[in-house]
């Protein structure tokens, strides 16, 4: 799969794409950082639906499983790279929080967990790595099946109904230190390539990395229907994790609250 350089972008499998992006992931994320962004909205989740029990469904390094434990919640963080639950386990074990972890998909999450939560967070776009409807349908009922009656669900999405009109090829560029993290889409039949370029300056020798993955765009419409239909209700829908309405063209995120029914 050639990127736009010409050179040869190996497709890669999810748990490959994000075991080789781990040693630089937290980077990449700024995850000091983001612990003071996102709190007051995590809270303001906790104090609505006064869940103190979550599935952090795609942990990645465990970011969310982290802030969500220092809130009071009892968590358990399951992702399907043993590399970025490694990450996690560090993470917990320096800021002295208490989450567990589980290796694991969404499409087997129903028989590889037993106990019930309060909530579950499915962060990170992570539904977009899920390349059918079929395979959608079966992690949101995988998610109702993990939850208590009424719990509650959260999930971020990119806002791919802005992402396929706009076509934008560059996502985001971030510098630190002597690299460079360039993400970036590209489109074909199929849906889209994530790709990831990872620039290094040694010396005066520059080298890079890409890395790709396959996406498969979740529309507003498709997520409601799949909702309603594994037994979601009171579906809300928002453009970013602070609450603010979605504009199908121009908020970046989609946000989705919804409840189990019961």
């Amino acid at each position: 799969m050639p990127d736009n350089n010409g050179k040869q972008a190996h497709l890669r499998s999810i748990e490959e794409f994000y075991d080789l992006l781990a040693p630089n992931y937290d980077t990449m994320t700024s995850f000091e950082q983001r612990f003071i962004q996102e709190r007051p909205f995590f809270q303001a989740l906790i104090d609505r639906f006064h869940f103190r029990s979550a599935l952090d469904a795609g942990c990645g390094s465990g970011f969310h499983s982290l802030l969500l434990s220092q809130l009071g919640v009892d968590v358990l963080g399951v992702d399907v790279s043993a590399e970025m639950l490694r990450l996690a386990e560090g993470h917990a074990r320096e800021l002295s929080a208490s989450i567990r972890t589980l290796q694991g998909s969404f499409e087997n999450l129903g028989d590889l967990i037993k106990e019930r939560f309060e909530s579950v967070f499915a962060m990170g776009n992570s539904l977009a790595h899920l390349l059918s409807a079929a395979t959608v349908e079966k992690a949101l009922r995988n998610f109702a099946t993990v939850l208590d009656p009424h719990g509650v669900l959260v999930v971020q999405i990119l806002n791919y109904e802005r992402v396929v009109t706009r076509r934008e090829h560059i996502q985001n560029e971030k510098q630190v230190g002597t690299k460079t993290f360039v993400r970036s889409y590209d489109y074909d039949a199929a849906g889209i390539l994530f790709n990831i370029v990872t620039r290094e300056q040694k010396n005066a020798i520059s080298e890079e990395k890409i890395q790709t993955v396959r996406l498969r765009p979740v529309f507003r419409a498709e997520l409601v229907t799949l909702l309603e239909r594994v037994g979601f209700t009171g579906i809300d829908i928002f453009g970013g994790i602070s609450l603010v309405p979605f504009d199908a063209l121009n908020s970046k995120d989609l946000i989705v609250l919804a409840k189990k029914r019961g």
